[in-house]
């Protein structure tokens, strides 16, 4: 059983963390109150861009939507789309073939691989040598994700707006909210404080997840640093590889794309117990090139592992019965409160690009605490995978 005194100390710490995510968010705010309205910064020429899309036995109808959102970006600058067939062996190749038939607007390459992989980030790196030797920027879809028209270049704009940034990428939003209980968990998840941190992330360079689902690299880091095949998950460990070379990362919440999420329970345990083990995977990762780079994430690695490992509803529970500790429960609940407001402010900033409902500010904090609750059996599992070195293949595909 976890001590008191180091209980608090965890609590003690994200909450700090948190109230400073708020101070920082409370002086955006009122800084783009008080100075003049912004132009919209556009690029003076846009860079050449690589989109690859990876694809194992996806179905059709999703597939036809990420390819048809594709098409329909208003990029301004010049693209090459490279389709990567990871060894698919239903019907999707024979759509793609009759989909790319037709005059299509964008440059579409097809590369086969005859047999899957079992892992996006081989598939990845599969396709590195088809790009175009004049292209600067890699732009990862996948395959049952959808951008929105102009996601791309906003994109890209955030990817160029410092010469140190290695990557950037959108908000991801979870697609279907109102199918299921399950549906609307993970999009209240998407939406709420963890976009806000993300955001406060990227006003000091410090995002450490780029979601794979819709991410950019320029090319020219990615031939520097490698790819992505050597992690069970890529985007992670990728991120915090390109952070601990000194590199910043880049954010754009106003890039929105909308992607498909687990539909079971067991599908979202799979997934989260997969993605706990990346956090620790890369972790390792970067603590093996710059262990003082890496020092410099490890707050808000912590948050994470506060969050997804002792949640505060839980600690609410274990202070009332346990320790009777007065102490305990009011930082549990100021640590709370705090993810509350930080809810509550992402929801009201995303309110017109993703249709949000009043009510949506007050459920994002009560559904973000079940699920909290709900994923610490994946979370613990995922990290005592990497901390025993379980075997892989099982949790790609």
């Amino acid at each position: 059983m976890i001590s008191l005194p180091v209980l608090l100390g965890l609590i003690g710490f994200s909450t700090l963390l948190l109230f400073l995510c708020t101070v920082v968010m409370l002086g955006l705010y009122l800084a783009r109150r008080l100075r003049p309205t912004r132009v919209e910064t556009r690029l003076a020429e846009y860079p050449f861009v690589s989109i690859l899309v990876p694809f194992y036995n996806e179905p059709e109808p999703s597939f036809l939507r990420t390819l048809e959102a594709i098409e329909a970006a208003d990029y301004p600058g010049r693209l090459e789309v490279i389709l990567i067939d990871d060894g698919s062996s239903n019907s999707t190749p024979t759509m793609l073939t009759e989909w790319l038939r037709c005059t299509r607007d964008k440059h579409y390459v097809l590369v086969t691989l005859e047999k899957n992989g079992g892992a996006k980030g081989l598939a990845l790196d599969a396709a590195l040598p088809r790009l175009s030797p004049d292209s600067d920027v890699v732009t990862v879809i996948d395959s049952d994700t959808v951008i929105m028209p102009h996601a791309l270049r906003i994109a890209v704009e955030e990817l160029y707006s410092s010469p140190t940034h290695a990557a950037a990428c959108g908000l991801i939003v979870p697609d279907g909210r109102d199918t299921s209980w399950l549906h609307r968990l993970q999009f209240y998840e998407h939406v709420g404080a963890l976009a806000i941190i993300r955001y406060v992330q990227s006003r000091v360079g410090m995002v450490n997840v780029v979601a794979g689902a819709f991410s950019l690299h320029k090319t020219s880091v990615i031939r520097e640093l490698g790819g992505w095949g050597e992690w069970l998950v890529e985007d992670i460990s990728w991120t915090w590889r390109a952070l601990a070379h000194g590199y910043t990362i880049g954010y754009a919440p106003e890039a929105i794309a909308y992607t498909v999420c687990p539909s079971t329970l067991f599908g979202l345990f799979r997934q989260r117990r997969r993605w706990a083990r990346g956090r620790l995977e890369s972790f390792r990762v970067a603590w093996g090139i710059s262990w003082s780079n890496t020092v410099k994430m490890l707050p808000w690695w912590l948050l994470w592992a506060q969050s997804a490992l002792l949640p505060t509803l839980l600690l609410s529970i274990a202070g009332a019965w346990i320790y009777r500790s007065p102490l305990l429960l009011d930082l549990a609940f100021a640590n709370w409160l705090l993810m509350a407001v930080l809810n509550g402010v992402a929801c009201v900033q995303a309110r017109d690009r993703l249709q949000l409902r009043w009510f949506d500010i007050v459920l994002v904090s009560i559904y973000n605490t079940c699920i909290d609750t709900l994923l610490l059996p994946a979370n613990l599992i995922g990290l005592f995978d990497e901390i025993t070195g379980h075997r892989k293949s099982w949790l790609t595909r």
